[in-house]
């Protein structure tokens, strides 16, 4: 029996993908990066605690803040572009349909062909509005995205990124000493960040090892930097 084809190139929910993807990248790699600061400059496990669970909430929220009102931006500004579109097509409709006529002349269209497509559209005033406003801004979707549910996903995925760096401290505070948790903070986060390199590839399609190698590196780097420039500090406390 002949398995029905499934497109494997573009995923369903890939916005939410794309979210989960880079709010956790984030939330992993800088709270990393601010352990390796904090460890680096000597600071005790609970105050090293502290800072961490302080900056993962201030990231969360801030990420989500951006989330919202870029979404609520992008949103307002289709709005504004539709209702603007609308007037033109209302104040001047043989220029606009003629536009929609040169629109799908460019796209191969003519004769009898594209006389019929113009008409057909010109028929229904909203989906002539959305022709024209997605040729003129180029884009392929005009469907408002809901602001306060991906500022959710971003808060969360920040949220769960960060929680690699953070248990071993939450764990561990009374168990280990303080040079021991650090380390198995760094080693689960090395973890952490390889895994969320590796999910990338639902994102770009890059292979899942790649991109968690890649990941990886850059882990590293903001882990030696943080880290030196933390010895520094407390050097120089």
């Amino acid at each position: 029996m002949i398995k029905p084809y499934q497109d494997q190139l573009h995923l369903t929910g890939g916005e939410i993908i794309r979210q989960i993807t880079f709010g956790m990248n984030d939330g992993v790699v800088s709270i990393f990066a601010l352990l390796a600061g904090v460890a680096g400059a000597n600071q005790t496990p609970k105050t090293i605690l502290i800072t961490l669970l302080a900056a993962t909430i201030a990231g969360a929220l801030s990420m989500a803040a951006g989330e919202f009102i870029s979404g609520k931006s992008e949103k307002d500004y289709f709005q504004h572009e539709i209702e603007q579109e609308r007037l033109e097509i209302h104040l001047t409709p043989e220029i606009e349909k003629e536009e929609i006529r040169l629109i799908y002349k460019r796209k191969g269209f003519s004769g009898d062909l594209l006389e019929q497509i113009v008409s057909q559209i010109i028929k229904d005033e909203d989906r002539w509005v959305r022709e024209m406003v997605i040729e003129e801004l180029n884009v392929t979707d005009l469907e408002p995205k809901n602001p306060i549910k991906n500022s959710i996903v971003i808060f969360f995925a920040f949220i769960l990124g960060a929680l690699f760096p953070v248990l071993p401290y939450l764990i561990f505070q009374s168990i280990l000493p303080s040079n021991m948790i650090f380390w198995v903070a760094t080693i689960v986060t090395f973890g952490g960040i390889f895994l969320a390199g590796a999910i990338k590839k639902f994102v770009t399609g890059v292979n899942w090892a790649r991109s968690g190698i890649e990941m990886l590196l850059v882990g590293l780097f903001a882990y030696g930097i943080s880290y030196f420039l933390g010895n520094l500090v407390g050097a120089a406390i």
